[in-house]
């Protein structure tokens, strides 16, 4: 073994802060404390939390040597050459003993903490204990300490340390003064790396640092470990390729690709990113973590039209600005959210590979959105949506796969018709303003006529599966009454229970009549006041075997005058006579889907 490798001081300790102005990225902390000390307000008790490697016992070992300085700076500062300051230092001091709060945590540990407190220090003015992980404590010990706590000697101060401040008693939080210390941003661990390579002379690119950095996860020492490792690898110059290859992570231009076969629609070439993660050995969770951070620098730039947000190098950060352009926010939303669920289940998935394919095939297969808004504006200006195939395959695919653009385009056409659209954009308006004229229904399409409606109707209900729906129709035959039309069925009840409880079961009632007619029949609910011209569609409850629909009365031989005419004469006058509602001004909106596809509106009744 060399002489150089016996000196040999890792990067975490030779680089630790020996003054507060020395310390990165925790500013608050430091000067809050210099002016505690300087003001002679020091507290006997402190609490330092926060995540690893940020700098809480290096910080308590700084407020460990300024309280003891024999000869401290008018600004607090100590001076790191006095006899205390060396001892501190070096581990040696008597009157400041770091304690490892997870492997003394018991009892009889504090007792003999407490009766080595009573006595006075050394050198320095204060007694200083330092329990780093106080949390690792059992209650027993927490319990032995408050008294001590509470009041303690003028010479003693406690300076406890902790990753998770949850499990510490209210009891012992109440009684210290809490830092919380941050997490090291990515560009505060970036600046504290190159400064440290330029005095070890060390070349090392702005990317490499980018990758440590964001492989450190926040925490200073996490870096400073890695930047080691790192060097033990490349030598004394420092590029991304053996970086990457050293850290075993994935390159973002591998991330560039999956976006670009996302929008060429490239199936293949998911499928060869897939094998490529599978022979490097990348972990695929680590792999999605990449990918949803990926697709949120698409999604930051899209959103604020710039690249601030993203931390990464120039040379991406122009690439994302291009990436951007062949998405949209939507798309990105759906394929993070995509990327988010496919993660949960592959922690319970027994061939994360085949699902982490699946993913890849899913982005690659995925339509672009489009708002229901915008298609409504298109239909209403005249314009029909196939026209304007989608934006997605700007790049033509590989000659080897089976469907080309064209073809592609072809079956979006064909499936984006206005026939087509009008199908899709009533099933997405909700059911209580989705009536369609049906006399305009019956003229356009060939519909089952009423007698055949009529005549099926016993054995239909017989066959409904759904409870709710047969139960209402069976077992309530008195609360409502039957009208059969081509192509239709209409319900009426003076109920207006017996109207609420069908009503949600219409769409299902539907599909259900569908299913044993074989033909489309739509379903229409109405309320009426009283008995009206309907109750010669009355279901007849004398017979409950076959259904009948009573059959106008013949014609009356004395007047010469049939009763349906009598009917006729009555519901036209009822017409003439009915006070005219004003008309309602509807939303553009509405007025188009009424003009388009003669809808109307529906009444709702209220509970």
């Amino acid at each position: 073994m060399t002489e150089q490798s016996e000196q040999f001081i890792v990067t975490a300790r030779k680089w630790r802060p020996m003054q507060f102005q020395e310390m990165v990225g925790q500013d608050h902390v430091g000067i809050t404390l210099l002016n505690a000390v300087t003001g002679g307000r020091v507290h006997h008790a402190y609490l330092f939390t926060g995540p690893r490697g940020v700098g809480k016992t290096t910080t308590a070992r700084l407020l460990a040597k300024s309280l003891n300085c024999l000869n401290p700076a008018t600004d607090g500062e100590p001076c790191n050459t006095c006899t205390s300051c060396r001892d501190i230092v070096d581990g040696r001091s008597l009157d400041v003993a770091e304690i490892d709060g997870a492997s003394n945590n018991s009892v009889d540990d504090i007792r003999k903490l407490r009766d080595n407190a009573k006595y006075p220090p050394m050198n320095g003015k204060y007694k200083v204990y330092i329990i780093d992980e106080v949390h690792m404590l059992s209650t027993s010990a927490f319990n032995a300490l408050l008294k001590t706590l509470e009041e303690p000697p003028p010479h003693l101060m406690f300076i406890f340390a902790t990753t998770e401040v949850h499990k510490v008693p209210a009891t012992i939080l109440s009684r210290c003064q809490r830092f919380d210390f941050r997490r090291m941003e990515i560009e505060t661990i970036v600046g504290q790396l190159k400064k440290i390579a330029q005095s070890e002379q060390i070349s090392i690119d702005d990317e490499s640092l980018l990758a440590i950095a964001k492989k450190a996860d926040g925490s200073m020492r996490d870096s400073q470990s890695i930047f080691d490792q790192v060097i033990a690898f490349c030598g004394k110059t420092i590029r991304s390729e053996e970086v990457h290859n050293a850290l075993h992570l994935i390159d973002e231009e591998f991330f560039f690709s999956i976006t670009k076969a996302i929008h060429q629609s490239d199936v293949a070439y998911m499928f060869r990113l897939a094998q490529t993660v599978n022979e490097k050995g990348y972990e695929v969770q680590e792999c999605l973590n990449g990918l949803l951070e990926h697709l949120r620098n698409i999604l930051s730039v899209l959103a604020t039209g710039s690249t601030k947000l993203i931390e990464s190098s120039t040379v991406y950060l122009e690439r994302y600005e291009r990436e951007a352009v062949n998405f949209t926010q939507y798309d990105i939303i759906r394929l993070m959210t995509l990327v988010t669920d496919t993660q949960q289940e592959i922690r319970f998935s027994a061939q994360p590979r085949f699902r982490f394919e699946l993913l890849l095939s899913q982005m690659a297969t995925m339509d672009n959105t489009v708002l229901i808004s915008e298609l409504l504006q298109e239909l209403k200006n005249g314009a029909s949506p196939s026209n304007n195939p989608p934006q997605k395959n700007t790049t033509p695919q590989p000659q080897n796969t089976k469907q080309t653009v064209q073809e592609k385009t072809t079956e979006y056409n064909q499936q984006h018709t206005p026939s087509v659209l009008k199908e899709k954009i009533i099933e997405q308006i909700p059911q209580n303003v989705q009536a369609v004229n049906t006399e305009q229904i019956a003229q356009k399409e060939k519909a089952i006529s009423a007698e055949t409606l009529k005549q099926q109707w016993v054995a239909f209900v017989e066959c409904i599966t759904d409870s709710g729906i047969k139960a209402s129709l069976q077992h309530r035959k008195s609360d409502y009454r039957l009208e059969f039309n081509d192509g239709e069925i209409i319900i009426s009840s003076i109920q207006k229970l017996f109207y609420t409880n069908l009503e949600k079961y219409i769409p299902s009632l539907e599909k259900q009549l569908l299913e044993f007619y074989k033909m489309p029949v739509i379903a229409t609910l109405k309320t009426t006041e009283e008995k009206d011209t309907d109750d010669m569609f009355a279901v007849d409850e004398q017979n409950s075997d076959t259904l009948q629909v009573q059959e106008p009365m013949k014609e009356n031989e004395k007047s010469g005058t049939s009763t349906m005419d009598k009917l006729t004469a009555l519901i036209n006058n009822a017409e003439e006579t009915k006070p005219q509602k004003p008309q309602k001004e509807y939303h553009p909106i509405e007025q188009t889907i009424m003009t388009m596809f003669g809808a109307r509106e529906v009444p709702v009744f209220n509970k």
